[in-house]
């Protein structure tokens, strides 16, 4: 159900990123003389037009002149805005708050199209993406507004952005139904070091879970039945713990069942996620269950521990930035070739804004003015902020395991310093994961509030150097 305007009103994004509602005026007189029964109605049975609208856009045999297929298929592209906004603001009312975004952030990947009639555009135009969702869509498998609902949470571009913010858009049953157990025993042994006790027991878990529940959707996919994987019933979760007892002997109640999958999967998607973004798992260097590096490397002194350990840390401060000093340097000037080879380079552009952002602390808006782009949108895409720290963050942490492991030579015997690898891998990550979350924080905080981060400092440090090339 819904209002009838919908159908002739498209919203767009504008030159500064903004929301901007449009009336198509042809679009407007195509519905009010076709559909005149419903333009006093509150309520609109939108199954009845989207499918006449729809028919007429496929109707290839001029059978009715007075039709025109291209007002009828700016119709339902005003009605496909609609949709798309709204999930743009679901996903920002779900998890944006959490995880540092807004609808306005999700605008532009998938409001690409600009409300235009397909006979004013150019020959060579190419398919926005409600083009792309109207040319795909199926009335006889879904209704357009479930189907659109799919196709932007399957969106390439709006994926990339939500995982660089740290979320991942797949539901756990999903996430379970398309995870190997060959590949769970290689995640948790490999990337948690989970023991084989704890491996084993969510591999009885996840095998008995795709003996009942993937079997049943697989069934309902074929019968047209079901698609999506929704939540197991209390008979499918009495099945499983019952195949797990026949198998393992264990006894587990459909409730605690429910709770282990749910883990099993925030497990899966965290790994995903980290995958995706080029980051590990991490655990605190100094937490009161864990000792800090120096200390873990230092098990054996007894005297002299807190001299080695003042000196080993004093060290270590200098070998991270120094560290974070050559990661910033290779990447801005790998970042800087790239641009200069760009038929329309914007080399002077990104240096600018580069500072602009990290050393006078200026929003996206007031960068755009300054550097003579039209938007804001704009500055985000040719700094790719995530990209660029997570380039960063990759050279980083190749340098600073190498430059630790032979600082801590000097600080431990070889054989403890082979079990401490790991350790040090992981208190490493632990440390690069807090100077780049403090940098993924400055983009969300009021520029009259802002505390400047190492990352920015260190930044501004070598764009300063690099100033009488630019």
């Amino acid at each position: 159900m819904g209002t009838i305007s919908k159908y002739w009103r498209h919203i767009k994004i504008n030159s500064s990123g903004s929301r901007q509602i449009l009336e198509i005026a042809e679009a407007k007189e195509f519905l009010t003389s076709n559909f005149p029964e419903y333009l006093t109605a509150s309520d609109v049975l939108d199954i009845n037009i989207q499918r006449q609208l729809l028919a007429w856009v496929r109707d290839n045999s001029d059978t009715n002149p007075e039709i025109n297929p291209l007002l009828a298929e700016r119709c339902l592209l005003c009605f496909i805005s609609w949709q798309i906004e709204g999930v743009c603001q679901q996903l920002a009312a779900n998890f944006g708050k959490n995880y540092g975004f807004t609808s306005r952030d999700l605008f532009p990947y998938v409001l690409t199209d600009d409300g235009r009639i397909s006979s004013q555009r150019k020959q060579n135009y190419a398919p926005s993406f409600a083009q792309e969702i109207l040319q795909s869509f199926d009335p006889n498998q879904s209704s357009l507004a479930t189907w659109t609902t799919r196709k932007v949470k399957q969106n390439s571009d709006l994926n990339s952005f939500l995982l660089e913010c740290g979320v991942y858009l797949i539901s756990d049953w999903a996430l379970l139904n398309d995870t190997p157990p060959k590949q769970l025993e290689k995640i948790f042994s490999s990337f948690y070091n989970f023991t084989a006790l704890e491996t084993q027991e969510s591999l009885n878990i996840l095998s008995s879970y795709h003996a009942i529940y993937r079997a049943q959707h697989r069934i309902q996919r074929l019968s047209r039945s079901g698609k999506q994987c929704l939540p197991p019933t209390t008979e499918q979760l009495q099945k499983i713990t019952h195949l797990i007892e026949t198998q393992t002997g264990k006894n587990l109640y459909p409730k605690v069942l429910m709770t282990k999958l749910q883990n099993l999967a925030s497990q899966l998607r965290e790994y995903r996620i980290s995958v995706r973004r080029g980051s590990l798992p991490t655990v605190p260097l100094d937490t009161s269950k864990n000792q800090s590096l120096a200390n873990k490397m230092s098990v054996s002194q007894e005297t002299d521990t807190i001299d080695e350990e003042n000196e080993f840390l004093t060290n270590y401060r200098k070998q991270f930035i120094q560290s974070l000093d050559a990661a910033i340097a290779e990447v801005t000037d790998a970042w800087i070739t790239l641009l200069k080879r760009k038929k329309n380079s914007k080399t002077a552009q990104f240096i600018q804004a580069l500072h602009l952002y990290h050393c006078e602390k200026k929003s996206m808006t007031e960068i755009a003015k300054d550097v003579g782009l039209k938007a804001q949108y704009q500055v985000t895409r040719l700094l790719k902020l995530k990209s660029f720290r997570t380039d960063i963050r990759q050279k980083l942490l190749v340098s600073l395991r190498h430059r630790i492991l032979e600082l801590a030579q000097d600080y431990t015997n070889p054989e403890t310093l082979k079990s401490l690898d790991k350790q040090i891998e992981i208190a490493l990550d632990e440390q690069v994961n807090q100077v780049f979350e403090e940098a993924q924080a400055e983009g969300y905080t009021s520029s009259h509030h802002y505390t400047e981060t190492l990352f920015a400092k260190r930044v501004c440090s070598y764009l300063d150097l690099i100033k009488p090339r630019s």
